[in-house]
């Protein structure tokens, strides 16, 4: 009895942080079905001994990386690569977990990923900042290499400074019809999800001509 009583007072230590995690950036009276579930399957696969103590600690390290980078204040450079490297620890820590706790975890950390949309916005969403939003869910969604992943944010960081950079209009064509070609081909060369890959094309496409095609 008092084993499994230290087991419960251990599992409700070990979880609380994840509710101030996950929650990050959700209205208090707001519910989020996938959180929620990952929450208690987080705890009951403490209490059931698949998850340690230490899993527990990096996986609530690595979503506080995750919630940082929502937070960022406007007009920051685009960072994926620091995200990405959270949600690929994460997943490697799933990865590790003893089953059936560790399918149960790995599913709802997806859908946890999947539910992470920014809320709407009373201000008319722009192509820009439509593809930023759709290139971050893709990479957090899919499975692309870092190499993939850093070029991405290095084309997303171009096309966010081209208003700011002094060139004339020609050089500003070339500068955009190079980001949007390279963002097109790590798209159709990566891992992604075939709706998010479809998503950031259709947005490149918004932005002009040239650099959205799909693959044949």
């Amino acid at each position: 009895m008092k084993n499994f009583l230290r087991v419960i007072a251990l599992s409700a230590a070990l979880a609380a942080p994840f509710s101030v995690a996950l929650g990050a950036g959700q209205d208090a009276s707001a519910s989020n079905p996938a959180m929620d579930k990952f929450k208690e399957d987080i705890k009951a696969a403490v209490m059931n001994g698949s998850l340690t103590v230490i899993q527990v600690k990096e996986l609530h390290e690595n979503l506080e990386v995750l919630k940082e980078s929502k937070s960022q204040p406007p007009g920051s450079p685009i960072d994926l690569v620091t995200p990405y490297g959270a949600v690929n620890k994460i997943r490697a820590i799933m990865a590790t977990v003893k089953q059936p706790d560790r399918d149960t975890l790995a599913r709802d950390f997806k859908l946890v990923v999947a539910s992470k949309q920014p809320p709407p916005s009373a201000e008319p969403e722009t192509p820009g900042k439509k593809l930023g939003k759709d290139v971050f869910m893709a990479v957090m969604r899919g499975q692309p290499t870092v190499p993939q992943v850093e070029q991405l944010q290095q084309s997303l960081n171009s096309l966010a400074s081209l208003k700011s950079s002094g060139g004339g209009k020609l050089q500003e064509f070339r500068a955009l019809k190079q980001a949007k070609s390279q963002i097109s081909q790590t798209m159709n060369a990566g891992a992604f999800q075939p709706e998010d890959r479809q998503a950031v094309l259709d947005d490149l496409n918004n932005l002009g001509p040239g650099g959205g095609r799909g693959r044949g």
